[in-house]
């Protein structure tokens, strides 16, 4: 099975939206969790199903929507790279591409 990693940021980011919608609706994070959990298993059993044309637009990347998220990764050395994850309201920024310190296996 093909792995995923995190960038520190892609991390990070799911776990303060866990914590934002725990703490306002116990069954939003379920939800979101839930949706998340089904994105990875996507990503690892087809590594091509994001699409080119929204997220970073940067040669290599793919966006993949999520119900209300979107999240831009990569596929790298064997491995899916998500390096943001991000509501689709929120403007992209430009993710940290080339450190390797700052992916998480999961």
């Amino acid at each position: 099975m093909i792995s995923i990693r995190l960038s520190r940021k892609a991390a990070d980011y799911l776990r303060r939206e866990s914590t934002y919608l725990r703490e306002r609706s116990p069954s939003a994070a379920k939800a979101f969790v839930q949706s998340m959990t089904r994105a990875r298993t996507l990503l690892q059993d087809f590594p091509d199903a994001g699409n080119t044309m929204h997220g970073l637009q940067i040669a290599g990347f793919r966006t993949l929507v999520v119900g209300e998220y979107l999240l831009d990764y990569r596929l790298r050395d064997g491995a899916i790279e998500i390096v943001t994850i991000r509501h689709g309201r929120m403007q992209i920024t430009m993710p940290e591409l080339d450190d390797p310190d700052t992916l998480e296996d999961t």
